[in-house]
C-alpha cells in the first residue's frame, strides 16, 4: 500500500492526468507524467530484484525458484500496465491481471497465456504442500526462459513508449 498523498492512491493517474489537462500548466503536468515514470521504474526494477533471486536458486528449490520468477514477470507487468494506461492496485485481484498486456505489446497473446500458465505454477509452489516439481506446467528451465524473455521485451517495449528503466 502506498503510503498517503501519493498521485497512485488518487486512482488511474493516467485519467488523473488527462482530467486535470484544463487547469494545469504544463509543467504541473509534467511532475505527474515524472511521477508516473518514477513509479514505473520502481515496479520494473523491484520485478529484476525477484529476477536476480530466483536465478540464484538451485533445481533443489524449484517452489522459490517459480514463485520469485513469477513476482519478476507480475511487477514487470504492474509497470507496464502502470505505464501505458494508469492501471495499478495493490489489492489481491489485481494478480489476475498479470497476463493483461496491452494490445500493442510484442507476443502479446504468448505472453498473455504463458505468464498466466506461470501464476498457476506459483500458486502450486506457494500453497500446494504435497505437491512435486512434476506437477509444474512450466520446468524451471522453460519458466527461467520465459521471464528473461519477458523482461527484455518489456524493456524495449517501454523504451519505444519514452521510458528508460
Amino acid at each position: 500500500m502506498v503510503k498517503q498523498p501519493h498521485l497512485l492512491n488518487l486512482g488511474n493517474p493516467r485519467k488523473v492526468k488527462e482530467n486535470l489537462a484544463r487547469v494545469l500548466d504544463a509543467p504541473a503536468l509534467d511532475k505527474i507524467e515524472a511521477e508516473i515514470a518514477s513509479n514505473a521504474v520502481a515496479l520494473y526494477r523491484l520485478g529484476l530484484k525477484h529476477y536476480r533471486f530466483a536465478l540464484k536458486q538451485s533445481s533443489r528449490n524449484w517452489r522459490q525458484k517459480t514463485s520469485r520468477l513469477y513476482y519478476a514477470a507480475y511487477n514487470v507487468s504492474r509497470c507496464v500496465r502502470l505505464f501505458v494506461n494508469g492501471d495499478y492496485s495493490t489489492e489481491v485481484g489485481d494478480h489476475r491481471k498479470c497476463d493483461k498486456l496491452p494490445d500493442d505489446f510484442p507476443h502479446q497473446a504468448t505472453y498473455a497465456n504463458q505468464l498466466a500458465v506461470l501464476r498457476a505454477d506459483r500458486n502450486t509452489c506457494d500453497y500446494d504442500h504435497l505437491a512435486r516439481a512434476s506437477a509444474l506446467v512450466l520446468d524451471s528451465v522453460v519458466s527461467t526462459a520465459l521471464v528473461t524473455s519477458f523482461l527484455q521485451d518489456s524493456k524495449q517495449y517501454l523504451r519505444g513508449k519514452g521510458l528508460i528503466v
